[in-house]
């Protein structure tokens, strides 16, 4: 074959890739990850903000995004035990909208284990099913086993 002969196959062979790819799915429309609910879909009120966090864990709008958000102790030894040693973890979490709802879930699930027959088996899937959303909840989860364990009994 000569170099244009080549050069045209190469040029076809291309132009048939890319339409295959087209047809396939609308170019890379078919590798698109899915997407987690937005907070306002897991009933977390969001006040219009886009800081980290915001609508869900004390920060305003005022607040610098690049700023981890640790609001004062409740009264919960688990809720001051994070605050003081997993702050970054805590903030990036109630920042990510997948890892907020994924923590309302683990509230909710932990609240129902508490009466349930096989309360620490249902405690430790709960933390189970939250670590495995995602990195941002697994960093959330090692910090409290490293620093909060016994407050925030996680198993």
């Amino acid at each position: 074959m000569t170099a244009l002969a080549l050069a045209d196959w190469s040029v076809l062979r291309r132009s048939l890739a890319l339409g295959v790819l087209l047809f396939l799915g609308g170019g890379c429309s078919f590798v698109e990850p899915e997407a987690g609910a937005p907070q306002a879909a897991c009933g977390i009120p969001t006040s219009g903000s886009s800081a980290p966090g915001s609508g869900y864990y004390g920060a305003g709008a005022s607040h610098a995004s690049d700023t981890p958000i640790c609001a004062a102790s409740t009264g919960s030894a688990c809720d001051a035990c994070e605050n003081t040693h997993c702050c970054a973890a805590r903030s990036a979490c109630y920042g990510d909208p997948v890892c907020a709802c994924a923590d309302l879930g683990l509230d909710e699930c932990l609240d129902a284990a508490e009466s349930s027959a096989d309360a620490p088996g249902d405690v430790a899937r709960c933390w189970s099913a939250f670590s495995a959303k995602g990195t941002v909840e697994t960093e959330r989860v090692a910090c409290e086993r490293a620093w909060c364990q016994r407050e925030c009994a996680v198993p």
